[in-house]
């Protein structure tokens, strides 16, 4: 899939590629073969990193536990730096790296495991309700959408062979 420049892009659609949006990281790039997917990608997904209940440590290990669910290495090498500006510490990155959520406490136990399941279509009524008892319902919905689009952005970047940036 080609990887087109901000400057190859249509004059309305520039600002995608600019520095005030994700810049021209390759996952980006790849979808902005279509301008208007793209924006719309990148709206929602503003929308999942504004407009939740979520922290933002909380935010990342969500995507941290998709991203290895799914052996995204491309998700999984974005969300390494991110998570630790979101206070993810490197011992607890390399915990779900390991798939070992006993390495954290209850409730973030329970959005690693609700996360991981989702990623795997294995989602059970014992994982979703300590959710809910964990976060209270309108947290399930919101990591279910958080958690599906980056299911959905994993699978992207395998349909589109979208090369990891830098090492």
């Amino acid at each position: 899939m080609p990887l087109p420049r901000q400057e190859d892009l249509p004059e309305d659609y520039q600002y995608l590629l600019s520095e005030d949006a994700l810049g021209e990281r390759n996952v980006i790039r790849a979808i902005a073969n279509n301008p208007a997917v793209l924006q719309s990608y990148m709206r929602y997904g503003t929308t999942l990193w504004t407009e939740t209940e979520l922290t933002d440590r909380e935010r990342e290990l969500v995507i941290l536990a998709v991203a290895r669910a799914l052996d995204s290495a491309y998700e999984w090498h974005q969300h390494v730096e991110l998570g630790q500006d979101a206070g993810v510490s490197l011992e607890a990155i390399r915990a779900i790296g390991r798939e070992d959520t006993d390495a954290f406490e209850g409730d973030e136990r329970a959005l690693l495991d609700y996360a991981t399941a989702f990623a795997v279509g294995e989602v059970t009524d014992t994982v979703s309700d300590d959710l809910a008892a964990a976060y209270g319902e309108s947290t399930v919905a919101e990591v279910a959408m958080l958690a599906s689009h980056y299911v959905a952005t994993a699978r992207v970047l395998d349909g589109l062979d979208v090369p990891v940036e830098g090492e």
